[in-house]
């Protein structure tokens, strides 16, 4: 695989700035459920307020080619399918008959590109839609995590180093769905101390009856968690640091002071050598993860380490 942008150590944690939104996740209700006419797979059919669907497929065998299909029909009618069989997720532009544009495999370390079909991310008129969809499914299914022992996850992978190809190392957008909690705290090994720091950091801030606003008590909370996370005092397992969104001739990527032009902040990250750097995006408010922060948090981050791999972002919110 090949490497991200070039760059030193993880660099310094930036000042505290105002979290928390007052914002809302889309309302979602159910249109449907039942099982097919053949009684092989059991539909559900979801819609928010924005004007999104996904319509779920469970298979009930494995008569069916695939353990489970959710299929994310935007606004404009456009569509793309995320199709799981075991650990094998196919991408399709277009829904479920349409073309299949990536395919990853997750494995201990995450997800892995399956070198046998060519991402199509080229292609702008799929581009947006891939991308937007894997959100909209991030955010729905986020809201379950911890509930029945799985976790939503957003992964992106490096493209391969080719001389001469100026998007070499870039990253792409290649899975979005659900894996065990162990699957993901495998790959992610700080998950269940972060999720401990979140919960630890709300019980720590209170209430939020007791703030005048959201905001606020997120700041609180976000201020906590911080606290926490440099405690540990561990350079590759660091709390709110910037990032530039694309890099900047003579500026240290590893030295981006917060409310720096064309940044973007992580509330934590965890970085391993092998390439493999997992951002966690505390939110404390009822607004989710929307595609582009995203897409900023992915591509951003791999500009503040010399060897990005892939990159796997996951949604935390204190249990309480």
């Amino acid at each position: 695989m090949g490497s991200g942008g070039g760059g030193g150590e993880p660099g310094s944690a930036a000042e505290l700035p105002s979290f928390g939104s007052v914002d809302f996740d889309p309302v979602w209700s159910l249109i449907g459920e039942g099982w097919s006419e053949d009684g092989s797979v059991f539909e559900q059919t979801v819609a928010d307020d924005a004007g999104n669907t996904i319509r779920s497929e469970y298979a009930a065998s494995r008569a069916t080619r695939f353990d489970q299909r959710q299929t994310v029909i935007q606004p404009d009618r456009t569509a793309v399918s995320f199709e799981t069989t075991n650990d094998v997720q196919s991408i399709s532009f277009g829904g479920p008959d349409g073309e299949v544009v990536a395919r990853t495999i997750w494995t201990a370390d995450g997800p892995e590109a399956d070198a046998t079909v060519q991402p199509a991310f080229s292609r702008r008129d799929a581009l947006s839609t891939i991308f937007s969809g894997g959100a909209i499914l991030f955010g729905w299914q986020s809201q379950n995590n911890g509930s029945d022992g799985q976790q939503a996850i957003m992964g992106f992978n490096a493209r391969d180093y080719r001389p001469g190809d100026s998007t070499s190392g870039k990253i792409d957008f290649s899975y979005s769905g659900r894996v065990s909690e162990a699957q993901a705290a495998l790959a992610c090994r700080r998950l269940p101390e972060v999720q401990a720091m979140a919960d630890r950091a709300a019980n720590a801030a209170g209430s939020p009856d007791l703030y005048p606003s959201r905001t606020i008590y997120g700041t609180d909370v976000h201020s906590h968690f911080k606290d926490y996370v440099e405690d540990r005092k561990d350079p590759y397992f660091r709390a709110e640091r910037s990032f530039l969104k694309e890099q900047e001739e003579g500026v240290a990527r590893a030295e981006v002071p917060y409310g720096y032009p064309r940044s973007i902040r992580t509330d934590a990250y965890e970085y391993r050598p092998d390439g493999t750097l997992c951002v966690y995006d505390l939110k404390t408010g009822r607004s989710g993860l929307t595609d582009r922060r995203a897409d900023m948090l992915a591509n951003a981050a791999r500009f503040g380490f010399g060897f990005v791999r892939r990159i796997i972002v996951i949604e935390v919110r204190p249990s309480q």
